[in-house]
């Protein structure tokens, strides 16, 4: 017998259920009675929510964007982790990103979900933007740098070569353009930074 839940409850279930299975199985090898399987849901509970399958998997990759801008944004904020191990951390989570997604990417990536690429990818510039600024005024040697400009200007930077023919890229070629984004940053901001 299926348990009544609150509807937001029930809905952020459907969601979290459904990129789980998005992410193990692919987009293809989901079908909506797989996610309600999991859920003990009914095809009426699904259809309260979400019109479609196409739906669902937007509103899944979403969710995991918010979870993915959280994550990074706590290490920028983190007083506990010096800048090395916040780099460190910062590209272990973007190597695990491009690792998850990789299932779907060959979905994510057609012409249908472009709309939403670009949705997402201002979400998470924008959402970065004002952590990494932080971060930025804590280093700068020379307080007239302006470390929102800085960091939008890196950001983009960032998220555009990561991006460019990103279904196909390995960890090592991630780890290569982050090192080199961690170089420039420390040329822009005028600081060799010790403890790297």
């Amino acid at each position: 017998m299926r348990i009544s839940k609150e509807p937001d409850i029930r809905k952020k279930e459907l969601i979290e259920t459904a990129l789980k299975l998005f992410l193990d199985k692919g987009y293809e090898k989901t079908s909506i009675r797989d996610i309600l399987r999991e859920v003990k849901g009914s095809p009426g509970m699904f259809y309260y929510y979400f019109s479609s399958k196409e739906e669902i998997f937007e509103s899944a990759i979403q969710y995991y964007v918010e979870n993915y801008i959280q994550k990074l944004s706590k290490i920028f904020q983190d007083e506990n982790l010096s800048l090395s191990e916040k780099y460190n951390n910062i590209v272990n989570e973007v190597i695990k990103a491009f690792e998850d997604l990789k299932s779907i990417s060959h979905i994510y990536f057609t012409p249908q979900y472009f709309p939403l690429r670009v949705k997402i990818a201002f979400k998470i510039l924008d959402g970065l933007i004002q952590p990494f600024s932080e971060l930025i005024d804590k280093f700068k040697k020379d307080k007239n740098i302006d470390s929102k400009k800085i960091a939008t200007f890196i950001l983009y930077g960032v998220y555009g070569i990561l991006h460019q023919n990103s279904e196909n890229q390995k960890p090592k070629d991630i780890q290569e353009i982050l090192n080199t984004i961690y170089a420039l940053t420390e040329k822009i901001l005028n600081s060799s930074i010790e403890g790297r």
